[in-house]
């Protein structure tokens, strides 16, 4: 598969979206989301309004939607509210650039020297036209849209203050959409209003082209036409023609290539698979990634021809990774963010483009413990300081396709490494009942004991989840004799009743087996299943030390990653939890509502 390079058409964008706000619009009550220029990620979870989010979007900006098409049911009001005169659906896009003297016709929606805000509005028209009227019975038939101009924010109480504008005072803005439910097939065959039709008539030289492909086909016509046989086909179907119909309902026909309709010619023009000189397969033959990619490479093919330097184009694509194995998404992602004039928007459920996209312009949609609906960019703002520069650097870093998993979460578990990982998923399903996966609740290890950028992120008005930090105990840890710890550290990020840190005595192995009668049964079959039963027994032949002796043959002689692993198969219902681990777990429990099996 062969990419088209996107980048040689790469230029610093004019303008772009800055902040979008809906209120009351499906599953949106009161929503806002910031974005830098550029490319931007839309991520987060299934059902959360990805998809509403774009069609907000197109709502307000897309030329191609119907006047009926903007018009709103009683089930797009947030929460199925019941109607009433006053109840509204607004979505307000601003928009910022540098040189807005370059667009002299969106003076209209100008709010400042930098700024445009564009607005829809869905209201009830007693308040788009004041009336005596008296509205008994509200119904949705009585609600009506409208584009305002203009405001430096919005704000339904000041709608009489605003320009109602229509499409031709946004001409220069361009929205195309590609939506997650493409017909790849189709549009990649030849055929009306087909997208390999439609790239062909948007090249430089189509007109050109045209007539070339026009000489050929009408000189492969008459070569045809000479041969004998083909006007004895011809007579033959005119004459059956004329004996099932009659002379009066007969017509004249021709065979050939090349209708006379100029708009016919690239409708005919088919796309082959040709995996050796000379022999041409129909596309059919290739799987659904390899043709999800040339339908994106046609469509951005397309784009690139009609671009005008003079506006500003938005992309809004729907989950471009569809069918591609991860290498693949992150070519295409690196590809397509580099479109002149153009700000693309990309919703994506992947956790590998989550990781490897450029984390400024990271956004993620969730629903908060309120279950709220809102928006967090995590790198929107560079850190206040060193300290939050170098954190984000890190964050930066650790956020790869298993870390950044928790940006699609309900709620968090984050842990210190892998034997965490392992253990903690089975304590919850054999011990409390509880399927972590089922709740869409996740453990994250962070791989280390600094749990600062981590427990950062999830600060009020940022990524309000439920979060806990389970991190192992620092008794003897201290810094030049002072008590700031790891643990301490980490507590100074707790918030009341949602961000809590849960730490044990000492290691997790430690806690697990505090001696030689706790858990003592799976401490043994862990290592006669791993072939290391004189090494238990010498453990269990110790007389001191016997956190130090347990680490050394878990830690030096298996390995605490592979301990983990076998012990997660062993955990049962009769497993002896820690205090911390117990209360970490409940507390994850008690905040998303998640009734246990055992409650002992």
């Amino acid at each position: 598969m062969v990419f088209f390079d996107f980048r040689k058409y790469n230029s610093r964008i004019d303008m772009h979206i800055k902040n979008i706000k809906i209120e009351n619009f499906r599953n949106f009550s009161n929503f806002n989301i910031d974005f830098k220029d550029g490319f931007q990620t839309i991520i987060g979870e299934n059902n959360i309004g990805k998809s509403n989010l774009f069609w907000a979007l197109r709502l307000v900006l897309d030329k191609n939607l119907s006047y009926n098409s903007r018009n709103l049911q009683e089930k797009d009001f947030c929460d199925f509210e019941d109607l009433t005169i006053d109840s509204y659906i607004s979505i307000s896009i601003e928009f910022y650039g540098k040189n807005l003297a370059k667009f002299p016709n969106l003076h209209a929606i100008k709010t400042s020297n930098e700024t445009l805000r564009i607005t829809y509005v869905f209201i009830h028209k007693s308040k788009l036209i004041p009336t005596e009227e008296v509205f008994e019975n509200i119904e949705i038939k009585d609600f009506q849209w409208r584009l305002f101009g203009g405001g430096n924010d919005f704000d339904i109480a000041d709608i009489s203050t605003l320009s109602q504008i229509n499409f031709s005072d946004v001409e220069g803005i361009n929205l195309y959409y590609i939506s997650g439910f493409r017909n790849i097939n189709s549009d990649l065959a030849g055929s009306t209003k087909s997208l390999l039709s439609e790239y062909c008539k948007s090249r430089e030289d189509a007109e050109i082209e045209l007539g070339i492909v026009k000489d050929i086909l009408a000189k492969s016509t008459d070569d045809l036409n000479n041969q004998e046989f083909m006007p004895e086909i011809a007579e033959a179907l005119k004459t059956k023609n004329s004996e099932i119909a009659g002379e009066h309902f007969t017509f004249p026909i021709s065979l050939g290539f090349l209708p006379n309709d100029d708009n016919e010619v690239w409708n005919q023009l088919k796309i082959f698979y040709n995996p050796k000189e000379g022999k041409n397969v129909p596309m059919n033959i290739l799987g659904l990634g390899q043709k999800n990619l040339l339908y994106l490479s046609l469509f951005l093919s397309k784009l690139i021809n009609q671009q005008d330097d003079n506006e500003i184009n938005l992309l809004l694509i729907e989950e471009p990774e569809a069918h591609l194995h991860p290498q693949l998404q992150k070519i295409l992602f690196s590809n397509l963010g580099v479109m002149k004039n153009t700000q693309v928007f990309m919703s994506s459920h992947s956790t590998h483009i989550a990781s490897d996209c450029d984390y400024k312009n990271l956004n993620v949609i969730y629903r908060n413990t309120k279950k709220i609906v809102k928006a967090f960019s995590p790198f929107i703002n560079e850190g206040a300081n060193q300290k939050e520069l170098r954190e984000q650097q890190l964050l930066k870093r650790y956020l790869d396709a298993t870390r950044s998993e928790l940006f699609f979460s309900s709620a968090v578990i984050l842990v210190e490494g892998v034997a965490e990982q392992f253990i903690i998923p089975e304590i919850a399903k054999k011990v409390f009942g509880v399927n972590l996966v089922e709740h869409n609740i996740s453990v994250i290890p962070i791989h280390s004991r600094y749990f600062d950028p981590f427990l950062r992120m999830f600060k009020d008005e940022d990524f309000e989840l439920t979060c806990c930090a389970i991190i192992d105990g620092d008794a003897k840890e201290h810094e030049d004799g002072n008590t700031t710890t790891a643990v301490a550290n980490a507590k100074s990020f707790e918030v009341a009743d949602r961000v809590k840190v849960f730490d044990g005595n000492e290691t997790l192995e430690v806690d697990l087996f505090p001696s030689k009668t706790t858990n003592s049964e799976y401490l043994k079959k862990c290592f006669e299943n791993l072939n290391h039963p004189i090494s238990y027994a010498n453990l269990m032949a110790t007389t001191e030390n016997w956190n130090d002796e347990l680490l050394k043959r878990i830690d030096g002689t298996i390995k605490k990653g592979r301990f983990a692993q076998e012990l997660s198969l062993l955990i049962d219902e009769n497993f002896e939890i820690p205090k911390y681990l117990y209360d970490a777990l409940q507390f994850i429990f008690t905040k998303n509502n998640i009734e246990i099996e055992n409650e002992s």
